[in-house]
């Protein structure tokens, strides 16, 4: 049990309560106050017990309650097993559901953090969901443009180079091979030309053969002809005419051969002179005969050193594209040595033809050059180019298919550089990551949402201690709530869905749910405390006699005593405060009350002071006077009434006293003229002075509503309140002088 509030301070409009030398709490305790008089404020000091922790509207506060052996302070060092019912727990444990057209409500505090953790995490999933579905997206989008990229380039060098088959699966391992050394592969336009036209030729050139040319050796044939041309044909008697005709010479010389032996001259008949072919012959020497011959034989030698070749230098047809340039200029240049050396020959033969008509004299060689070494190096040229050519025939298949893999080289080295390749495929797998955690976070948020849901089908499964407890609230089962698809709550009457809730049928709803958590996790009514907070709503009075029942069968009990055979007043719960600004209420828990042992009830009152200096509630014993009316409207009377008689200047009466007026001029005109209208439209009919009428409405409306933080620092003075009290008193007594004479009568007797 609690047995005292020791002290309250900051925290509302207990500003710094002091309870020490009140009397001590007993096992029922009925606690009475006006609207915004601090009921709710000292039920939150007692749900600060419970949770454990501050309010979060009063960080700063502090306060102590103790009992026998406990002191429970703001520590939270010890707590009392205390459950608290208000209008905190009402909007921590009854949330409508905002999103719904029809009346759906999370009903526990548990379940609507469930529920809105529920919500979030299925939002984020969605969120998470888009999140990789759009990292898919993007990642497949980059995938295909990449493999589009790499398809189409295999698809262009396949075609370049007619490779039959090649795809991506061929060309995506030659990037793989170049990617870490690209300069490696790259190629200049002269080698790209090359290798482009080895690896497009479809033409296997034939063979073409080493070309083979005897070469004389032009200097001993210039110096057998220079021998020759030095050598002087010896004569005995030489023959001046001969000497001086060549021609004449010649004919001589053959008519010589022809007359061997013979007398008569064979041209013209008559005898030769008989010296005649003596004197020709010491003419005609064997030294002579021997230089002809010798200069025949030179001759023969020097034809036959010319340069003939059998079959004709190869064309351009027979060389492949790429050596042509070299062969147009090594051909031209062995042709023209070539010529140069069967020129030089030719100018040695005409020297010794020149020596044939002056054999008697000494010649030399007129022009003379030796070719024999350009003419050799041409040819060597030529035919190394011949020989390069007849390699690449030999090894057309083998060269092809070489520059064919020096190009694909060149293309993935190229696609590497352009297109990025290894960076994409690096991002790529960094998304594929990315997209593989995001997977498992989503599975995680999934297992997670799976979790909620079954903690809150245990809500749900709790749903039926909630619906019995309402079957007792409301007497009949015909209101009941029932689980939604997705694990809320809705109010049904009977088998329709409720709609337009009223204030009364949430609060049942709070307080069932209240009622049903008291027991969770083994906890037992028995030892527990229970404070119960105004639970019917000012708004809503039609389940008064249900709430008032409800808490009674719920928490109080008259049993048998097995010891003493009598029948006991005794509470189910360890200790009870229940506080209201409902009149009609606390006369029913007073009548309750009342029928218990003195020594276990007692009545306390809440008072809100406020004046020019402070603003502050304070908790006080309950004297007889509220209990000694048997209507809200007599005790609001007597207030009334004792102040007309006994005007006071304290701004603790002040306060109160335009709601007091307000509420009885309602509930007078409500009996009298049975007006449900506002107090503003019906006035009239009490005050039927219109200047004071005005004057009456304007003080209750204005003071009685005070509710806002500038309202609440204006004060009605005491000559204002007097003023207004004395209308309405007198106009009551010129309306009905009965009644207000039994008022007065009810008031001075009690």
């Amino acid at each position: 049990m609690i047995t005292k509030i020791n002290k309250i301070k900051d925290f509302g409009v207990f500003k710094n309560f002091n309870g020490s030398a009140l009397p001590e709490f007993k096992t029922f305790n009925l606690i009475y106050g006006w609207n915004y008089s601090g009921k709710t404020t000292l039920s939150r000091v007692f749900r600060c017990l419970e949770t454990g922790k501050l309010h979060d509207d009063y960080l700063t506060a502090t306060f102590e309650l103790e009992n026998a052996t406990a002191k429970y302070d703001n520590t939270f060092a010890i707590k009392p097993n205390i459950r608290v019912f208000n209008s905190d727990f009402v909007k921590d444990n009854l949330k409508w559901d905002a999103d719904n057209i029809e009346p759906i409500f999370l009903l526990g505090a548990e379940n609507i953090e469930l529920q809105t953790e529920l919500k979030q995490k299925e939002t984020d999933l969605k969120t998470a969901e888009a999140d990789l579905a759009e990292a898919k997206k993007l990642k497949s989008e980059k995938q295909s443009r990449i493999s589009g990229a790499v398809t189409n380039k295999a698809r262009d060098i396949g075609t370049l180079l007619s490779i039959r088959p090649f795809d991506s699966r061929h060309f995506l391992p030659i990037i793989e091979k170049v990617k870490t050394a690209v300069a490696t592969y790259t190629l200049s336009q002269t080698d790209f030309d090359k290798y482009k036209a080895q690896a497009i030729s479809n033409e296997q050139k034939p063979s073409i053969g080493e070309i083979t040319i005897s070469i004389a050796d032009l200097a001993k044939l210039k110096t057998g002809v220079e021998t020759i041309l030095q050598r002087q044909a010896a004569s005995t008697n030489k023959i001046q005419k001969l000497l001086d005709s060549k021609p004449i010479s010649d004919w001589v010389e053959t008519g010589k051969t022809l007359h061997e032996g013979k007398t008569e001259c064979e041209f013209c008949g008559n005898s030769l002179p008989a010296d005649l072919l003596s004197k020709l012959n010491e003419h005609f020497s064997k030294d002579y005969e021997l230089l002809k011959t010798d200069i025949e034989s030179e001759l023969r030698i020097l034809n036959e050193s010319k340069i003939t070749l059998a079959t004709p230098l190869p064309t351009e047809t027979a060389f492949y594209t790429d050596l042509l340039a070299d062969f147009r200029i090594m051909k031209p240049l062995l042709e023209k040595e070539i010529t140069n050396f069967n020129n030089s020959i030719a100018s040695l033969i005409k020297d010794l033809e020149s020596k044939k008509d002056k054999p008697f004299d000494r010649l030399e060689i007129a022009e003379f050059t030796d070719n024999k070494a350009t003419f050799e190096s041409a040819l060597s040229n030529f035919n190394a180019l011949i020989k390069t050519n007849d390699q690449r025939t030999e090894g057309f298949t083998t060269e092809k298919n070489a520059a064919i893999e020096k190009l694909k080289e060149y293309f993935a080295a190229e696609f590497e550089t352009t297109e990025t390749y290894s960076a994409i495929q690096i991002q790529l797998t960094n998304e594929q990551m990315a997209i593989d955690a995001k997977g498992v976070t989503i599975e995680e948020q999934k297992r997670a949402i799976t979790l909620i849901k079954s903690q809150l089908d245990e809500t749900v499964k709790g749903a039926g201690v909630v619906n019995d407890y309402l079957k007792i609230f409301f007497g009949k089962d015909d209101v009941q709530i029932t689980p939604t698809a997705d694990k809320k709550f809705q109010l049904l009457r009977g088998t329709d869905i409720a709609k337009n809730l009223s204030e009364g049928e949430k609060t049942a709803i709070s307080f069932a749910y209240f009622t049903a958590k008291i027991e969770e996790q083994n906890n037992k009514i028995a030892d527990t405390i229970i404070y119960i907070d105004d639970p019917i709503s000012s708004l809503d009075s039609n389940h008064l006699f249900n709430i008032y029942s409800f808490i009674k069968n719920t928490f109080y009990e008259f049993k048998l005593d097995p010891t003493t055979n009598k029948k006991v007043h005794q509470p189910k719960c360890k200790q009870l405060f229940i506080s209201t600004h409902n009149f009609d209420f606390h006369n029913l828990v007073f009548d309750w009350f009342k029928g218990l042992k003195k020594d276990n009830q007692a009545y306390w009152i809440i008072e809100r002071h406020k004046n020019s200096h402070k603003d502050e509630s304070i908790l006080k014993q309950n004297s007889n006077l509220l209990t000694s009316f048997n209507s809200e409207y007599a005790y609001l009377f007597s207030l009334l009434h004792n102040f007309q008689t006994n005007p006071t200047d304290t701004y603790d009466f002040l306060y109160h006293l335009p709601n007091v007026a307000r509420r009885f001029v309602e509930t007078f005109l409500n009996f009298k003229y049975l007006e449900r209208n506002k107090i503003d439209e019906s006035i009239d009919k009490l005050i039927t002075n219109p200047v004071e009428c005005e004057r009456a409405r304007k003080f209750m409306h204005y003071y009685s509503h005070n509710l806002t933080t500038e309202k609440f620092m204006k004060f009605a003075d005491l000559a204002e309140c007097q003023a207004v009290v004395d209308i309405i008193i007198n106009s009551v007594n010129t309306l009905d002088p009965i009644h207000l004479t039994s008022l007065k009568t009810t008031v001075t007797t009690t």
